[in-house]
């Protein structure tokens, strides 16, 4: 299967298979993957080729310490000398015959030494701090890459941490508003309160209207369970003589109620407040059973 664009897997077992450090198998695989004709895959090979190439020249060069020299000199010793090439006897006994005809000129170029190939124990460590040289870089990326998942990790979990704790300062902040809206009413002077009880059908209710006479507002707060659907609770003042539907009052989620509604002027001599369940449009009668009630004071 080839591959669209380059992953973290694929250059791991790219870099893996540079530094010759997959499993016969695994080698074989991924040769074989390549040869099907997989760009990425092949150059993410060679782009690591490249670079453990390229490491040896990157380093700076280091003297040698002097029993390396020692070594060396010790391992040329024991290495058998080549023997001289033994002259024909043909040529020797032509060369006593006719001296004459031998010069300087005329006589065969001596064969150069033979070079001798870098002794192995140089080779050897040649190879091996090349090799340590691409694993070291190699253990440098992944540590590097390990450590970015990691702070990566860290600051998600730290943005949901922010996230979560703006939520409770912003709840706290609304819940300090609606406490200096309720202080404002309750101290001003012709503030009227109303506490809502449960009535015998919901007796978990309750509530209060607090009655801002000089703006003609109330604020209706309390604790009602969520409407049905199709339904919504609506808050009445009640007077000797009639019954006055103020408004609508609607709940989140959890039943709870803070709304504020415009009271009608008719209700200047209300005694009581009434709430009740009524269809979504409201009603001009309030429908029985209440849900709660309460005196006005």
């Amino acid at each position: 299967m080839k591959h669209e664009r380059a992953t973290e897997e694929i250059r791991e077992l790219a870099a893996l298979y540079a530094l010759g450090s997959l499993t016969q198998h695994e080698a074989r695989s991924f040769e074989i993957h390549i040869r099907e004709g997989c760009s990425v895959c092949e150059g993410e090979f060679h782009k690591f080729a490249r670079t453990i190439a390229e490491m040896g020249f990157a380093s700076e060069e280091v003297q040698a310490p002097d029993y390396i020299r020692d070594l060396l000199l010790a391992r040329i010793e024991r290495e058998p000398q080549p023997a001289a090439p033994a002259i024909a006897p043909s040529r020797n006994k032509e060369m006593e015959q006719s001296p004459e005809k031998t010069s300087p000129a005329s006589a065969p170029f001596p064969s150069p030494p033979s070079k001798r190939g870098m002794p192995p124990i140089i080779a050897w460590i040649v190879a091996s701090a090349l090799f340590m040289m691409a694993f070291w870089a190699f253990f440098n990326w992944k540590s590097s890459r390990d450590a970015n998942n990691q702070l990566q990790a860290q600051l998600s979990a730290a943005r949901m941490d922010a996230e979560e704790l703006q939520k409770k300062i912003d709840s706290q902040s609304g819940k300090s508003a609606e406490l200096e809206q309720v202080l404002a009413i309750v101290h001003k002077p012709g503030a009227r309160i109303a506490r809502l009880i449960g009535q015998a059908a919901t007796p978990d209710y309750a509530g209060a209207i607090l009655w801002d006479t000089k703006e003609s507002e109330c604020l209706a707060l309390g604790s009602f369970l969520p409407t049905p659907q199709g339904k919504v609770y609506q808050l009445w003042f009640f007077s000797a003589t009639t019954k006055i539907p103020v408004g609508l009052i609607k709940t989140d989620s959890n039943g709870r109620v803070y709304t504020t509604l415009r009271v009608p002027q008719e209700a200047e001599g209300a005694t009581a407040a009434v709430v009740t369940l009524e269809p979504d449009n409201g009603s001009q009668i309030p429908t029985a059973p209440y849900c709660a009630a309460g005196r006005i004071d």
